[in-house]
């Protein structure tokens, strides 16, 4: 990258010794002084182009995303015309000296972060962006966890490589750097590896939806309604009103039963135990005319009831009857 860098400040002063008239002295003073004061012009007419005519472009359009860019571009673009001014003016007056190169150097570094602003905030936007149409689709907390979380890491990740660059620029040697922080990362990533799997299973679940909040779903042991579902891990209120939280790891590797799908009705199994010597047709009547004169069973399907069969101390029947809706499964 030195290199590079040595390279694009030649071809610079190349570029400006044959454009520019040799001159020595004053002279070459005042046509830098006039150099940078041409790149603040071009500068202000960008700048005033942005804030004239494309704002008002952008502000037609329904998206917020082009407001957004041209918000955060605005400033980044006038200052970065400016230090192209700054950076010709400079090298015209210290052309082929080492002064010149250190300066190129100071010019791309702040170039460099200039951009790297540029780039973290237009990846921010898009997330954002993302996240809010994601949010509009779904009803789980893990857009509001994730949008924030991935803003986070691509920004340490554009941060990371800016700062690489930086450092190559000055002539830093950053193998050992880049080294060090691998070993750095596996250990991290080694520790941290429940709290990574419950997080790409957090991801998992955002992408597959088996479930959404307000679900009668059972995981294992437990049977409840979904309360929430996070990044890390997915809450559930049982029917005893306990709350339990699960880890989405968990969540992923277990057999999930929703109630829900493919609607919310719900298939109930009631078994009933009537004496011996019980009329079985009697039974059956009584039983299907106190479903059906229940107003949380449905007639469609209609209600339907089964002798099973003889137990110790009673006559065993199954009735079967849906309910419009899973919660009213315990009032049945």
């Amino acid at each position: 990258m030195v290199n590079e860098t040595e390279s694009i400040t030649r071809g610079v002063n190349e570029l400006v010794s044959g454009l520019l008239p040799e001159l020595s002295g004053y002279e070459k003073i005042i046509v830098a002084i006039l150099i940078f004061l041409a790149s603040i012009v071009v500068a202000k007419i960008i700048y005033l182009l942005v804030e004239k005519y494309f704002k008002k472009l952008a502000a037609k359009t329904k998206s917020r995303i082009d407001d957004e860019l041209l918000r955060i571009l605005h400033k980044p673009i006038y200052y970065v015309v400016i230090l192209i001014g700054v950076q010709i003016a400079v090298s015209y007056l210290l052309v082929s000296t080492v002064y010149g190169d250190y300066f190129t150097t100071f010019i791309s570094i702040i170039l460099i972060a200039l951009v790297t602003w540029v780039v973290a905030n237009i990846v921010n936007i898009i997330l954002q962006e993302f996240g809010r149409k994601l949010a509009a689709r779904t009803k789980t907390s893990i857009d509001d966890e994730a949008i924030p979380f991935l803003s986070k890491v691509a920004k340490f990740a554009i941060y990371a490589i800016a700062l690489m660059i930086i450092l190559d620029q000055l002539g830093i040697e950053i193998t050992p750097l880049i080294a060090s922080l691998g070993i750095v990362g596996f250990a991290i990533g080694f520790a941290a590896k429940d709290t990574i799997a419950n997080l790409l299973a957090g991801f998992f679940i955002l992408s597959d939806r088996p479930f959404a909040r307000g679900d009668r779903i059972k995981i294992g042991n437990y049977l409840g309604e979904v309360v929430d579902i996070g990044l890390r891990s997915t809450k559930i209120e049982t029917l005893d009103h306990t709350f339990v939280i699960i880890p989405n790891e968990k969540i992923i590797s277990n057999e999930i039963i929703n109630y829900a799908l493919p609607d919310l009705q719900l298939k109930v199994k009631i078994p009933i135990g009537v004496a011996y010597g019980s009329d079985i047709e009697k039974v059956k009547k009584i039983v299907l005319d106190i479903a059906n004169a229940s107003e949380l069973i449905l007639d469609k399907p209609a209600p339907c009831i089964f002798f099973r069969e003889f137990g110790e101390s009673s006559l065993n029947f199954l009735l079967i009857v849906w309910v419009d809706n899973f919660r009213d499964k315990l009032r049945v």
